[in-house]
């Protein structure tokens, strides 16, 4: 397992981990944070414990049953997962989440809105179905 990031140095792959996201057709950034509780090295308080920041695109490095090639066989992607992490401290707790609020936002102005007008005319119109039959 590798060593936890100091926070500058997350920030600054977070930050590139979503401009590469959003400049592809698709991808996802899966964002995770748990308490550390009872791990040597974290510090705890009675109140808080250490905070572990966890980020990672989507690529699970699992072939796709559904991209398999003419004569059935699937081919493995080559892409490694990205994986970054850091530990928080509850004192410096408030001033980690306004900065990353920031570059998350920052890194989600490529995203496109989706659309939703398909599925709200199939409801409708199935409902409108169902009440006259």
């Amino acid at each position: 397992m590798a060593p936890h990031m100091g926070q500058d140095e997350f920030f600054s792959s977070l930050a590139d981990l979503l401009s590469k996201t959003s400049q592809k057709a698709r991808g996802s950034v899966i964002l995770t944070q748990k308490p550390l509780i009872d791990v040597p090295g974290a510090t705890t308080t009675s109140a808080q414990p250490s905070i572990l920041i966890r980020a990672t695109d989507g690529n699970t490095n699992a072939p796709n049953p559904k991209s398999a090639s003419k004569d059935g066989r699937i081919t493995k992607s080559k892409s490694t997962k990205i994986k970054i992490s850091t530990v928080v401290n509850p004192e410096d707790l408030e001033a980690f989440y306004t900065r990353y609020a920031e570059v998350c936002k920052g890194g989600m102005t490529g995203l496109k809105k989706r659309d939703r007008r398909g599925r709200k005319a199939k409801t409708k119109g199935g409902a409108a179905k169902a009440t006259k039959a």
